[in-house]
């Protein structure tokens, strides 16, 4: 039987305002996200962060540096997809918040450290990583592999 591998890449960016963090809902799913999205041809990564955040926000940013790197594998009967997630914190230069209609997001906000450990955030690999390092300004996340997560690496699929 022969299988289909996957690969894409996506971007997570991570924002403060007002020691603040920015999450996104999309797509009517129950749980937050990072704004973010898939990485296009011929596109570094530090240029689809700022472009993400532009569409999907209406925000330009400026990025910092990398934060989490990980793996999420999907199991599906095609094969099994790949994803390569790239976390970067980014630093707010212009403009003010607004969610893009075509985007697919439904909900956006700034939450404090105490608001974040009560959300249902996705990855939890990530979020659980960023509630560490968040008190000491990621002043150890440089890049940090976290590892493999979703159905293809030994996880249940959410129900």
């Amino acid at each position: 039987m022969s299988q289909n591998y996957c690969y894409k890449v996506r971007l997570g960016v991570v924002l403060f305002q007002d020691n603040r963090l920015l999450l996104v809902r999309q797509n009517d799913r129950p749980f937050w996200v990072f704004p973010g999205g898939t990485l296009e041809v011929e596109e570094g990564l530090e240029e689809c962060a700022i472009r993400e955040m532009k569409e999907e926000i209406d925000l330009d940013v400026c990025i910092e540096k990398t934060l989490y790197l990980a793996d999420f594998l999907l199991a599906t009967e095609q094969g099994t997809r790949h994803t390569i997630d790239v976390f970067m914190l980014a630093r707010h230069l212009s403009g003010t918040p607004n969610m893009t209609l075509d985007e697919n997001l439904n909900e956006m906000g700034f939450f404090t450290l105490e608001e974040v450990r009560a959300m249902q955030i996705e990855p939890k690999v990530v979020a659980d990583r960023l509630l560490k390092d968040w008190p000491d300004c990621f002043q150890n996340a440089n890049g940090l592999y976290l590892g493999k997560y979703g159905n293809g690496a030994g996880v249940k699929p959410n129900p």
